[in-house]
């Protein structure tokens, strides 16, 4: 051991994890529909001197740039135009509150449909919350010289301009990253059989890994969707595809023709959303492609189970609100109280960031609220000085359009990336669309800030310890007895109470996804809530498989339906009887439950 030498110093692994940027691939399209949604009313407000209405139009692009997401053309667009109606919305409630009390009660009133909205679905949740973030935006950003028709619809014309440049990029539409990133991992696989260098090739194939589990897991700031939950599965069931594919390459084999041409039809189908054909192993002499075909055709018939169109009327009755929910609501209303409140009693001005500040953090299926809440602080310090030494460096006007532009275009990279690294581009770009207005506060900026990340914290600390709820563990196993009993009486034929106990278990599931979308980000759980997120996915389609035999009246196999049953009831007891048994042999006990339902 060397004397003297100083101990080596390093993060843990959860401080490491918060702060690292996810590597997800740029979307040029979202980047210029950002820019130019936000700089040109910038530019038509300096030509044509009317400031005041170009800096609400710039808002209004702000609002539905947050809401503008990779994805499928129609989803993209679905998004935006949900955002755009409740945005509209929820600015206009802001913008005709007379005075800072009806400010507070305006947005009280606001916050409690923007929280039950994230039980209806990612589209929603994400319109939910832009209605009660720019509700608070207006209280504090009310034009002085405009009445209010005009400053919602300047606000409106801003979102309808975004709106239009997304529509308009129906030529270069693109697929949605985490589909592009798991499509990577069957095509490196593809590269592995050559041509080319194989050890190149293979780590090519460990970075696809990589990459698809950050975009699955590590985008946890944003609302979960069935279609993310069906590719995490696929990119859970590729690892013996994965195992065999290695060792066949090692040992210098090629595979059949068929083989490969499966993996690129796999690939094509993850990446468009399609669904590929059957796939029969073949009679290989070969053990090692025997496995890799093996691998192949159980991924492809779990793909194809997982493709298959929901029984009509199912996705209305997923509809829950839970008790997750309320606490959620309930939470929200007490910070904005106490956020708003403060601003009146200490006077201060412009205080609408406060609850900016507690609506940013706290906005439901959007990861752990203290990783949000350190940083949104960091990024605000980062956003102020960056601001701060433009305004400093260029007076206002035309030279502050082009770093306007530029941080415009900048946001849904960092949207997708990193809400820290958001955190700093939104704020550095709102203080210098501020600016325009000679409205600019910067040390008031941090104040506000710092106050409502306390709040947050505080708040979110004594509810904690007044609402000690079940361990993770514990909740699963309530999950899973409530799936038990709704599948023991669906198949039965029994009709009475059926329903009732069908959205008592469909809220549980809900309660138990919000808290595991709280803990992926969660510093000392993400890692627990990792390893338990396919479970929640499975569950949910056992209840949705149970509720399409009940729905169809198909005969049952009474013998059969007994033993499903009492194999969920087996889980339900190893959950809450065995500490070392891990969610992955759960899982796989789940899934063949399903598959039994969904071929029933």
């Amino acid at each position: 051991m060397t004397t003297g030498a100083l101990p080596r110093l390093e993060a843990p692994p959860w401080l490491r994890h918060m702060l690292r940027p996810i590597n997800i691939p740029t979307d040029w399209t979202r980047v210029a529909v950002a820019a130019a949604g936000v700089g040109t009313p910038q530019v038509l407000g300096l030509l044509t001197g009317r400031i005041d209405e170009a800096v609400l139009a710039s808002v209004g692009a702000l609002c539905a740039s947050f809401s503008d997401v990779t994805g499928s053309y129609r989803f993209r667009l679905r998004r935006l135009a949900i955002a755009v109606v409740l945005g509209a919305i929820g600015f206009a409630a802001g913008a005709a509150a007379p005075d800072p009390l009806w400010a507070m009660v305006a947005v009280l009133a606001v916050s409690v449909p923007s929280v039950l909205a994230s039980r209806l679905g990612e589209l929603w949740s994400s319109g939910g919350a832009h209605m009660l973030t720019f509700c608070v935006v207006a209280t504090g950003q009310r034009s002085q010289v405009l009445p209010l028709q005009e400053q919602v619809a300047w606000f409106f014309a801003g979102e309808l301009l975004v709106l239009a440049l997304a529509a308009a990029t129906w030529p270069l539409r693109g697929t949605a990253p985490a589909r592009g990133a798991v499509a990577e991992v069957f095509t490196s696989i593809l590269r592995m059989f050559g041509p080319g260098e194989t050890a190149a090739a293979r780590q090519q194939l460990t970075k696809a890994l990589d990459t698809a589990h950050d975009v699955l897991i590590g985008g946890a700031s944003m609302s979960r969707s069935r279609v993310r939950d069906r590719l995490y599965l696929i990119h859970l069931r590729a690892t013996p595809v994965v195992e065999a594919a290695v060792s066949v390459a090692h040992a210098g084999i090629t595979p059949p023709l068929r083989t490969r041409e499966a993996l690129a039809e796999l690939a094509r189908c993850v990446r468009t959303g399609g669904t590929p054909p059957r796939f029969h192993p073949g009679d290989q002499e070969s053990a090692l492609v025997r496995a890799l075909d093996e691998g192949i055709a159980e991924l492809i018939d779990s793909f194809r189970e997982a493709k298959r169109p929901p029984v009509p009327g199912r996705q209305r009755q997923r509809v829950s609100i839970g008790a997750t929910t309320w606490w959620q609501a309930l939470r929200m209303l007490l910070c904005l109280a106490l956020a708003e409140g403060f601003g009146l009693l200490a006077g201060l001005e412009q205080s609408y960031w406060i609850a900016l500040t507690v609506a940013l953090v706290l906005r439901p299926n959007s990861g752990s609220v203290f990783a949000r809440t350190v940083l949104r602080a960091l990024g605000t310090i980062l956003g102020v000085l960056v601001a701060w030494a433009l305004l400093v460096l260029l007076p206002t006007g035309w030279l502050l359009v082009p770093f306007i532009v530029a941080l415009a275009g900048k946001l849904p990279v960092a949207l997708s990336r990193h809400y820290g690294l958001f955190s700093a581009v939104v704020t550095a770009l709102v203080l210098l669309q501020m600016s325009q207005q000679a409205q600019f506060y910067p040390a008031a900026r941090l104040v506000d800030t710092f106050v409502g990340c306390a709040i947050v914290l505080v708040v979110g600390f004594l509810l904690r310890r007044v609402r000690s709820g079940p361990s993770l563990r514990e909740g699963f196993a309530d999950a899973v007895e409530s799936v038990a009993d709704y599948v023991s009486r669906s198949l039965a034929g029994a009709e009475h109470g059926r329903s009732a106990l069908r959205r008592r278990t469909y809220r549980q599931l809900a309660d138990l996804r919000s808290r595991l979308q709280q803990l992926l980000m969660n510093p000392a759980r993400h890692v627990e809530a990792e390893a338990w997120w396919p479970t929640i996915a499975v569950l949910e389609r056992v209840v949705d498989a149970a509720t399409e035999q009940a729905v169809r009246a198909r005969d049952t196999d009474l013998q059969q339906a007994q033993r499903l049953v009492s194999t969920i009831r087996t889980v339900n007891r190893r959950l809450r009887t065995d500490p070392d048994v891990r969610p992955e042999a759960l899982r796989a006990e789940l899934d063949a439950i399903h598959h039994h339902l969904a071929e029933a």
